[in-house]
């Protein structure tokens, strides 16, 4: 059967420490959840690794962009307890994001958000990794047909969808369970995220310093070469985000981009596709913003949309950015303008 190059071509686990096997097969499940993500941006990772640094707030780093990945899987003071799968999965869409944006600027928090989307709306139509239409198994035989791939893609999401219904809002990548306190739920979401920024050290440490965790963490591994990626899974992956797509056309309709290597955030339908560029030597496709006034503003902790009167998260009590008080003076200043001159 054909095969296609993997995305994340090495993997380097701590061996030494207790439940070795389990940190590796964790890293290759990362991988996995993160393909569909990462082939759409053409994105490559040389190396993803285990690392247990000294200093015990580190989760996760990025060397050379994508050079060297490093996330942290166990707790601090306790190498046999593993942190939350979703608290380190979190981690490696933070730490992709560096691929693109080293600081963490509203450029780089676009672009996390964006990713962290894209996981949850593949989440929402049953993608759990590699072979996740046969139980966990790799299909076998022959290459499976792009149209077979995404006719099984559909079944598979509609048997999700049928499941998850009336569950819930969906959060953080799960969905709000009877009976559970939707704040609290809310709050947890904004408390992972906030410890994924301030354990993350591609924004913070100097070059020299991650250069020197990274080295360290690959030393004390034991590097495992990936596995080409099966054309099978790779198509019906594919299959699986074309329809992650169709949902995003049918929102913002014609005006949107999805995201690319040349456009990793895309525009989330933020552009209306059909204004004039600007193309000079050896620059990038200039885009002009819709500008639909908003109503509402995202919380940048916990990104609960809050109305745009809100001084504070009505979650986690963060306040109002203040861009969003001084966009509110602009516009009321700028109808006011309108107003006038009608007169």
């Amino acid at each position: 059967m054909p095969e296609v190059d993997p995305l994340i071509l090495s993997f380097s686990h701590l061996a030494q420490f207790p439940r070795a096997n389990e940190a590796l097969q964790s890293l290759k499940k990362i991988a996995s959840l993160v393909k569909p993500i990462m082939r759409n941006r053409r994105w490559k990772v040389k190396t993803l690794t285990e690392f247990y640094p000294n200093q015990q707030n580190l989760l996760g780093l990025n060397e050379g962009r994508g050079h060297k990945i490093c996330l942290r899987l166990r707790y601090p003071g306790d190498k046999n307890q593993f942190l939350p799968f979703e608290q380190v999965l979190d981690t490696m869409l933070h730490e992709l994001a560096h691929n693109v944006h080293g600081p963490h600027d509203g450029k780089f928090h676009a672009l996390w958000d964006q990713l962290r989307d894209e996981h949850e709306s593949l989440a929402m139509k049953g993608y759990t990794g590699e072979g996740f239409l046969s139980d966990g198994q790799r299909l076998g035989g022959s290459n499976v047909p792009m149209d077979e791939a995404r006719r099984m893609a559909r079944a598979a999401a509609e048997r999700r969808r049928n499941l998850s219904s009336g569950s819930g809002r969906r959060l953080g990548g799960r969905s709000v369970g009877p009976g559970e306190d939707i704040r609290r739920v809310i709050a947890d979401a904004a408390e992972r995220r906030t410890k994924t920024l301030k354990g993350c050290a591609s924004g913070t440490l100097e070059d020299d310093d991650i250069c020197e965790i990274a080295a360290t963490a690959t030393r004390n591994g034991f590097r495992t070469q990936a596995e080409e990626d099966a054309a099978n899974d790779a198509a019906i992956a594919q299959a699986l985000w074309e329809l992650v797509q169709d949902d995003e056309k049918a929102k913002y309709g014609a005006s949107y981009l999805p995201p690319s290597a040349e456009n990793p955030t895309g525009n989330g339908g933020g552009t209306t596709g059909n204004e004039p560029t600007t193309q000079g030597p050896g620059s990038a496709r200039q885009l002009t913003p819709f500008t639909l006034e908003p109503t509402s503003w995202a919380c940048e902790i916990c990104t609960l949309e809050n109305p745009l009167n809100y001084l504070c998260c009505d979650a986690c009590r963060t306040e109002r950015p203040e861009k969003i008080a001084r966009g509110l003076v602009e516009r009321a200043s700028k109808r006011q303008r309108t107003t006038i001159d009608l007169t």
